[in-house]
């Protein structure tokens, strides 16, 4: 045997390696597309009605897990491999994650979910007919940017109306979503495995459902965009600020020492990327007409867009110093004299909460624990996330400033959002918007948890301990956001209900129902007047509905279904067969007169007064 011949011994365990590279290759290309075939697969033998009290996850089937499973070990072997697999092939495995995430109330329920975004196709639907708003109508008239742009969409695209975009428009939301959030990580993270968990891990984090058809969708992608490019394009380099002695500050230097940091916590922040003078021309003109947009389309996140950038500005992360002056000036000038319908009669509402932290802290975590049993497990479980994620942000952020490489830039976005709970209390969402608007920043602080990992001994304990996190993300994400799906789903009678309502109610006519929860306005909004009389259910009920009705005795229809019933059991905390017990009374009452009836719901309407006497009378 020659010298320059390998002994055939040798040679055996480099060929193993080699086919063991080949194999897990060939896994990893491969996972993707069985994961996306088994999770599909198990959605459409789910069966929306097993859904219960706990949400959708009580008709999801182990196969469907089985395809989480795969899909998770299969993108946190690649990720965290000594050689990473290729971008394309994590990207593929983070558009199934999505798919799988946010499309599975889709593929499980018949129709989409969530009555607000019918409201929002109906809004969407007189622009396009009429050209014209109604800001007497609605407050979210006063902005309606959002309503515009889908009513030239679907014109455009030649559509009757935005019905059809409903199912898929969360998952195609995440995937912009999860794009900014990668591009924004990739800035400031010391390497890309951090910016590949930053993104996996915002997938199922972003669990507060404001990504369905509606302002607050597509406003939080414009929040995204505007502050990774001033993250990105307008912070000064750390060379810059040490020249100027930004950095230099009694007050942080205590903190350092009292937190038991290094002497340079910040030692090694990002550079910005390199602009020319017309580049940065052109990005803050498109940062202006982003944020005009925003501020015609939605109320609280340009509130939320001034905030973040004023921390920046604050903490000498911002070249462009008055531009926070700038924003609230537009805000202010837009809310002074285009929404005068609104505020004129609303300054409570507007400004009544204002510094009242303690109050909006109650109306969004407290007051929000009631309900059936499943509604406030829920509730805790959303609780318990929210502060999970940002217990883990704050041991990353930790873990960065020991290693020298901490961003202020990061640390002022994710705490900026707080100061909306000093403004609004959001009709007690203030602490759902204020997880949703710091969760991008909070998920890049928490990948630095589990990257960089240098030694592989380190890499293994990082990849298991991802896992583990993102397997207990995923968990409570089906909880945390799809926990409400059984009155937060359309049920096919309840729309055979209304659309009988449209062909017999007469225009004009007062259409009344118990609650809220009731799938109309989708179109014709301008046409009936609508009643949702949202009381304090109880013995009071049946006389309320009548002396509402009796308003337009000729006129009003009283519309009963399963949506209301489950809601107002599940949410509000009725007793179970409620809902038919009033049905029972509305029906013996004798006031009331039976016009249309599927299984799951019934319309009335009043019977005359004189005809209501003669009975009353006989009996």
């Amino acid at each position: 045997m020659s010298a320059g011949t390998a002994h055939p011994a040798a040679a055996r365990p480099r060929r193993l390696a080699a086919w063991g590279e080949a194999a897990l290759s060939a896994a990893w290309w491969a996972a993707p597309a069985v994961a996306l075939l088994l999770g599909l697969h198990a959605l459409r033998l789910s069966d929306a009605a097993e859904i219960g009290s706990l949400g959708l996850v009580t008709a999801l089937r182990p196969e469907f897990c089985g395809a989480l499973a795969l899909l998770t070990i299969s993108f946190f072997s690649g990720v965290l491999h000594p050689r990473p697999a290729p971008g394309v092939l994590l990207a593929a495995h983070v558009v199934v994650l999505a798919v799988l995430l946010f499309g599975a109330a889709t593929i499980i329920e018949p129709l989409p979910r969530f009555i607000s975004g019918w409201l929002h196709v109906g809004f969407a639907d007189y622009v396009a007919r009429t050209g014209e708003t109604l800001p007497h109508l609605d407050a979210r008239f006063n902005w309606p940017g959002f309503f515009t742009l889908a009513a030239m969409a679907t014109r455009a695209a030649g559509m009757p109306d935005a019905l059809p975009l409903l199912g898929w428009t969360p998952v195609v939301l995440n995937l912009l979503y999860g794009a900014i959030v990668f591009r924004l990580a990739r800035a400031v993270s010391p390497e890309p495995r951090t910016a590949w968990l930053a993104l996996w891990l915002f997938l199922p984090a972003n669990w507060v459902g404001q990504d369905y058809f509606g302002p607050q969708g597509l406003n939080y992608a414009f929040y995204l965009i505007l502050l990774t490019v001033l993250v990105v394009w307008f912070r000064p380099s750390p060379a810059d600020r040490t020249r100027r002695g930004l950095d230099v500050s009694p007050r942080l230097a205590r903190l350092r020492d009292a937190l038991r940091l290094p002497a340079a916590p910040l030692l090694h922040e990002p550079e910005p990327a390199r602009l020319g003078r017309g580049s940065a021309a052109g990005l803050m003109a498109a940062v202006l007409v982003i944020f005009t947009a925003s501020t015609a389309s939605h109320q609280l996140t340009p509130v939320a867009i001034v905030a973040a950038v004023a921390a920046l500005a604050l903490a000498r992360r911002c070249t462009a110093r008055s531009l926070p002056v700038l924003l609230g000036v537009i805000l202010v000038a837009y809310i002074s004299y285009l929404t005068v319908p609104y505020w004129s009669g609303h300054l409570e509402a507007m400004f009544g909460s204002v510094g009242n932290v303690t109050g909006t802290i109650s109306s969004g975590a407290v007051q929000r624990v009631r309900g059936d049993d499943g509604h406030r497990a829920v509730v805790l479980v959303r609780l318990g996330f929210t502060v999970a994620v940002w217990l883990l942000a704050a041991a990353g952020a930790w873990r960065r400033l020991r290693a020298g490489r901490g961003d202020l830039a990061m640390l002022a976005l994710a705490g900026a959002p707080f100061a909306v709970l000093a403004l609004q209390s959001y009709g007690g969402e203030a602490i759902l918007r204020v997880y949703a608007f710091s969760l991008p920043f909070m998920v890049v602080l928490l990948a630095a948890l589990f990257a960089p990992a240098r030694h592989a001994r380190s890499r293994v304990v990082a990849a298991v301990a991802a896992g583990a996190v993102s397997a207990a993300f995923t968990a409570a994400f089906f909880v945390a956001r799809y926990g409400n799906e059984s009155f937060e789903q359309v049920r096919p009678n309840d729309v055979l209900a209304v659309d009988w309502l449209y062909a017999h109610a007469p225009p004009g006519a007062t259409l009344v129902a118990v609650t809220s929860n009731v799938p109309w306005r989708s179109r014709h909004i301008e046409r009936y007047a609508y009643r949702p009389l949202g009381l304090d259910l109880g013995p009071s009920t049946l006389p309320a509905i009548e002396q509402e009705m009796r308003r337009d005795a000729e006129g009003a229809y009283l519309v009963l279904s399963r949506g209301q019933y489950v809601f107002a059991e599940s949410y509000l905390g009725m007793p179970a067969g409620w809902g038919e017990q009033l049905e029972l009374q509305v029906r013996r009452s004798g006031r009331f007169r039976l016009v249309y009836a599927n299984p799951d719901a019934s319309i009335y309407v009043l019977l005359p007064a004189s005809k209501v006497e003669t009975d009353d009378k006989d009996r």
